[in-house]
This record gives structure tokens, C-alpha cells and sequence, in this order.
């Protein structure tokens, strides 16, 4: 007995197979809209591809209106980018120390900025406020100043989106 939710359908129907072309599409050659395989650089290798049935699910799932995509994340999947682990993790470090570092310039930046003799336009105060500025003067775009700009909360943005980005770049310690 089949209940509500399962069908006794192993495959979808005929029309939900394949994949409708949109108006843009109809009128160019098939040739135009296949996709060639690219040459893979020097040290990848490719692997071997997945079943074609489990590309052509993904493409008939919702009506072949994914098609593109899911042949996209077959392509990609096919790729071995194990050579490629060790300078990705090595750049996200030093993106990773970069920012800490402008981190806690923008620290000292804004530690100055509550001092008001202080001579921005003289080194190493216009070197510090040339360095901190705009990327405060984006982060003042999201949050304006408050209470007749008198108070500035901009650098609680600035350090929140620093981190947030020193989170997502530093690796995840493995369990």
C-alpha cells in the first residue's frame, strides 16, 4: 500500500524528462548551447565523471529549468583540485594575517581619532588616516553617525566585518 507522500512511480513523468529551451534559446543551433570541455592545467587531473543519469535527474527535477547549473556543478565535481589545497590555504593565511594587522591599525586609528589636537595632517597621522578613512567612510555609508553626529559607530561595523571575514578565512580546526 502506498501512502500520501510516495508514489508508485520509480521515474518522473515523460514531460518533467526533459529540458525546455526559453525563447532565447530556440533559435540558436544546438552546436551554440553544448558545452565543449575545457583543457585542464598542468598538474590536474580530471576525474572520472558521474553517472550521466544523476546529471540528467538533476536537469529534470525542476522542469530542466536548472539544467545549465546542474551541467555546470557536474563539470566542476568532475575536476580533482587536490593540488590546488596548499596555495589556497596558504593565501587565506595571509589574507587572514593581513587583516588582523589592519585590524588593529584601524584600532589605533580610531583610539586617536577621540583626541582632538591631534594634527592629522602631519605624518605618521596622515599616513594612519589615509589607511583607516575609507574603508570607515564605507562603513559610515551603512551607519550614519547618530545623535546629530556626535557619535560615530562605524568602527564597531569596520571591526565586526573584519572579523566576520578573519572567521570565515581561518581554517576550522578538524574533529
Amino acid at each position: 500500500m502506498h501512502g500520501v507522500l510516495t508514489s508508485p512511480c520509480l521515474r518522473p513523468p515523460p514531460l518533467l524528462r526533459r529540458a525546455f529551451p526559453s525563447p532565447a534559446t530556440r533559435l540558436l543551433p544546438p552546436q551554440t548551447l553544448a558545452l565543449r570541455p575545457l583543457p585542464l592545467p598542468r598538474g590536474l587531473r580530471s576525474s572520472p565523471p558521474p553517472p550521466r543519469a544523476a546529471a540528467e535527474a538533476a536537469a529534470s527535477a525542476v522542469g530542466g529549468l536548472l539544467a545549465p547549473l546542474s551541467t555546470l556543478e557536474v563539470g566542476l565535481r568532475s575536476v580533482n583540485l587536490a593540488p590546488l589545497r596548499a596555495p589556497v590555504a596558504a593565501a587565506m593565511s595571509a589574507v587572514v594575517r593581513w587583516l588582523g594587522v589592519y585590524r588593529e591599525v584601524l584600532l589605533v586609528g580610531v583610539l586617536f581619532s577621540w583626541f582632538p589636537n591631534i594634527p592629522w595632517d602631519r605624518q605618521p597621522f596622515s599616513a594612519l588616516r589615509d589607511l583607516c578613512d575609507p574603508f570607515l567612510a564605507l562603513c559610515r555609508e551603512v551607519m550614519p553617525p547618530v545623535f546629530g553626529r556626535k557619535l560615530d559607530l562605524s568602527p564597531l561595523i569596520a571591526f565586526m566585518a573584519i572579523d566576520i571575514i578573519i572567521m570565515i578565512l581561518r581554517p576550522q580546526p578538524r574533529m
